[in-house]
């Protein structure tokens, strides 16, 4: 069984945290609606926004899915009641299906008792090939493993963006680090053993960057 990671990334049509709480427990989170994405594959569903979002709202919001059915992912959304939904949401948004690089040096590590922040780094951008980016990626991994846990991380997962059918791959990659401790996870990416390890080297440009936090208040996941 495949695992697919799929990214909704986008503008909101809502003025606040709260008021983007409200409308996503309303269409993503309606009852409904969850027993037909779980029924389909939707394995899990969660919900980040910007670090700053409570102080310096802006707008975006990012959903993670894991789904393990492609055919019943395409089900669900094109049904008109989700598209709907979609759109009372987002006033732009990208979505994006991913598969996972088992290939590449990913791991997951248990949390301790109480820490239960969950911050999330994400770096995108298109590769020469993947195998190429497999090799650069690992070694510089490598030597990261146990700074990135001294500094708080939770899990490090790479995949690359599927293709259409019938389609060249797609040479794009995605990097999802989830880390315990915001402070960590910065204090880690600006560290010189982070900066100097030549995991950019892998990209074929400037890689896009962003972090993200669970936002405030009681939202619908799974």
């Amino acid at each position: 069984m495949e695992f697919n990671l799929l990214t909704v990334m986008g503008k909101v049509t809502t003025d606040s945290v709260e008021t983007t709480r409200q409308m996503h427990n309303m269409t993503a989170g309606n009852p409904d609606g969850v027993v037909a994405a779980k029924s389909l594959g939707d394995m899990s569903h969660n919900t980040f926004m910007p670090l700053d979002a409570a102080t310096n709202f802006k707008g975006d919001l990012l959903f993670l899915d894991i789904w393990n059915n492609v055919a019943g992912m395409q089900q669900f959304f094109s049904d008109p009641q989700v598209q709907q939904g979609g759109s009372m949401m987002f006033s732009s948004r990208e979505a994006i299906l991913w598969h996972k690089l088992d290939e590449f040096l990913n791991f997951n590590f248990l949390s301790p008792f109480g820490k239960n922040d969950r911050i999330v780094g994400i770096i995108q951008g298109k590769v020469h090939s993947i195998e190429e980016a497999k090799k650069i990626h690992n070694q510089s991994i490598n030597g990261l493993v146990n700074l990135s846990r001294a500094n708080g991380m939770v899990a490090h997962n790479f995949y690359a963006r599927t293709a259409a059918p019938d389609s060249p791959e797609a040479l794009e990659i995605l990097g999802v680090d989830v880390w315990m401790s915001a402070e960590g996870m910065m204090k880690h990416y600006m560290s010189s053993e982070f900066q100097n390890s030549g995991l950019y080297q892998m990209f074929d440009g400037r890689p896009k960057n962003s972090t993200w936090i669970h936002p405030g208040g009681d939202w619908i996941e799974w």
